[in-house]
Formats: structure tokens, sequence, C-alpha cells
């Protein structure tokens, strides 16, 4: 037996799911599902928060609470797993599970971003060995800040759900690119497949706006990647000819929220470096990197996620899921396992975290989408 294999035996990483939402809709429930159907090998998901549905009558007659309560109700039958309105309601952390197993404790932040530091600064009382926590972090740089200084205080690092940093498309597309005999530049397309009719709905309950979650995940490329940050950007042209920015009213609370539908802009960086990034709610379910000459702007190569393999496995995981699931989590299926992988193996066996975005790269990914927003809106409306 390998020492890994015995290792493997001896340690185990005990998942702390804070935010399920609703199921077959919100991210915090794929999340649970990928790990109880051990697709994340060495993660066990032992604990659920759920600050809203698992609230005594608050949300109840609220889109998702039945179907949520259905789904706790099975796992309690089926699985091993404890359900909580409260992070602080989980019992501390364990240094065995009583087996002669080590646990190491992971917590996975997948709630609204406005309630993120709240439960973030609460995960921290409860005993963890890391954080994973999905984009954008926090509503402002300034609480995103504290929360990176909280957590460096006990020695607890925190990774970000930026899936995009450790998927294929981007390798490819760099990696071709560099490999060209002329200057390129690469455009990082991002696709959401809304109907117009639920804008309004998208708007609201996204009310952090299009470039602080939809296109966080672009931006996040950029930072990680390309050097891009408040002080290297030299120039932001945005596409008005592709662009739009709307003003819908909330369906449930009938305050005005004004945001991009679809965006399309051009960063250039002091050092001369030319990326673009283009988002559209309503423009289907992939995201792409198009390369493209510089001089010319002739397309040379196009990657896409979900790529082939991934498109042919859709139907099994719809069979597995139903059909009814956000599409997204299907496209992104690979990239959202292969992240939380990384993560727990290097919790585990200290492994490397290739791509994987720490707190402080979703800090400066944070204030150039602050930064942009302002900026681009001026340039549109």
């Amino acid at each position: 037996m390998s020492q890994v294999q015995e290792q493997q035996q001896k340690s185990i990483c005990s998942v702390v799911l804070v935010g399920c939402g609703f199921p077959l809709r919100s991210m915090g429930w794929y999340h649970a599902m990928q790990i109880l159907d051990e697709r994340i090998p060495g993660a066990i998901l032992q604990h659920v928060v759920e600050p809203w549905y698992m609230q005594d009558g608050a949300s109840k007659g609220c889109p998702g609470y039945n179907e949520f309560h259905e789904w706790r109700k099975s796992l309690l039958k089926e699985q091993d797993v404890a359900f909580y309105s409260n992070v602080t309601d989980v019992p501390k952390k364990e240094e065995n599970d009583g087996n002669g197993n080590t646990v190491k404790r992971l917590c996975i932040i997948s709630a609204r971003t406005a309630d993120n530091p709240k439960l973030f600064a609460d995960c921290l009382t409860i005993g963890c060995d890391a954080i994973f926590l999905e984009k954008p972090g926090a509503p402002t740089v300034a609480e995103l800040e504290q929360m990176q200084t909280d957590a460096k205080s006990q020695n607890i690092p925190v990774y970000m759900g930026f899936n995009k940093n450790v998927s294929s498309y981007l390798v490819q597309s760099r990696e071709f690119a560099v490999s060209q005999q002329q200057p390129c530049r690469i455009t990082f397309w991002h696709n959401n497949n809304y109907n117009e009719s639920e804008l309004p709905e998208c708007f609201e309950r996204n009310a952090e706006g299009m470039l602080k979650n939809m296109a966080i995940h672009e931006l996040a490329l950029l930072v990680t990647y390309y050097g891009v940050k408040v002080d290297t950007i030299d120039r932001v042209i945005a596409d008005k000819e592709f662009s739009e920015c709307q003003t819908f009213q909330g369906p449930s609370s009938g305050k005005k929220f004004t945001d991009f539908n679809k965006l399309k802009f051009e960063i250039i960086t002091k050092d001369g470096i030319s990326v673009n990034v283009a988002a559209d709610r309503c423009g289907g379910d992939d995201s792409v990197a198009i390369v493209t000459a510089n001089d010319d702007n002739t397309e040379l190569a196009r990657y896409t996620m979900p790529d082939k393999a991934t498109i042919d496995n859709i139907p099994l995981l719809q069979s597995k899921y139903g059909n009814e699931a956000m599409p997204y989590f299907f496209a992104q299926d690979p990239d959202y396992c292969k992240l939380k992988q990384l993560v727990v193996n290097h919790l585990l066996h200290g492994f490397a975290l290739d791509g994987v975005a720490t707190i402080n790269v979703a800090a400066e990914t944070l204030k150039v989408a602050e930064y942009l927003t302002p900026l681009l809106q001026e340039q549109l409306l």
C-alpha cells in the first residue's frame, strides 16, 4: 500500500456547506450533490447550514421552501448529514472522528453575497482548516479585505470558487496564443441563458451587478493571468454597439436596479497588454475564449466551455439530477469538481493548488469590478 493510500485511510475532509439554497437552482445545492455522490474523493458532507429556508417561518411560502425541505428530509433518511439555521450551531471541529481518522474541516460558503461577511466570520468561530468561498466573496472591497485579515489572523487559507481559473478552455486558448508567430489578443466571452422576461428577477437577485457576479470569473482570469489591477489599467473601451445597460423593477422588493444585460469591453494595461471581456445574460449556456490577430482582428481559434466531452456527458447528468436543474451546472460540472478536488487534495495531502484563486486574487478582482462599473456605465448611458 502506498503512502498516499495509507494517508487517505487516515485523513478525511469534513465539509460544512453554508448556503444550500433552492434545489436544482442554487450552486450550494450542486456543491452538496457532487460531494454526496462521492465525486470529490476524500470529501464527506456532514453539516449543512441554510440561513434562509431553515428560519422559523420566515421563508415559508417563498419559492424553493418546499423543495428544500423535501430534499432535507430525504437526506435525513438516507445520509448522515445534519442541518442548521446558523453557522454557530455547528459543533466545534474535532481533530479525529473517533475511528482513528484525522479530520480536516472545509467550510464551503455559497450563500447570498450580502450575507457572506457574517457567515464567513461565524465559520472562523467553529474551527476550520480552510474556507472555500463562492464569488465574488463580499459586496465590497472593504468587507472582503476585512474577511481576508480575519482569516489570516487565524492562519486559515481562503480559496475562491473561480472555476474558470482551472478550466481546459483557458489553458488551450493561452497556449495557442503563445504559440503564434504574431501578436494576439483573447476575448473571454461568458453567456447565461436567461429569457428577457426573467431579467428583472435576475437584476434583483444579483443586485451587486454583472461585473461583481456573472463576469467576475472573467475579471479573475485577467487579474490572475494578465496582471490586470486597478493601478495597471491604462484604458477601458466599451463596445457601444453590443453593450446594453438597463433599469428594471425588482419583482419582490419593488426597488429599481440598473445593470448591464450584455456588455463587451477592452482593457489595455500600462504594459500594453490588451484583453477583451464580453458577457450576455441572454446569450446561451457556454463560455468561449476567442483568439484574434492584433493587426486585423482575424479570428485564429476559439475554445469553448463546455468542451465536447462535457457536452457528451450532459444527458447523463440530466438523467441523474433532473432536466430542471440550471444548465450551467452541467456545462461547468467537471470544473466544479476539479476545483473542489484540488482544495481537498491540498488539505489532505499537501498537493499543489494549480490555478486555484485565493482571497487575495478575489480582493484585486473586486477592486477591478468596482472600478469598471461606473466607468462603463458612463460610456454607455
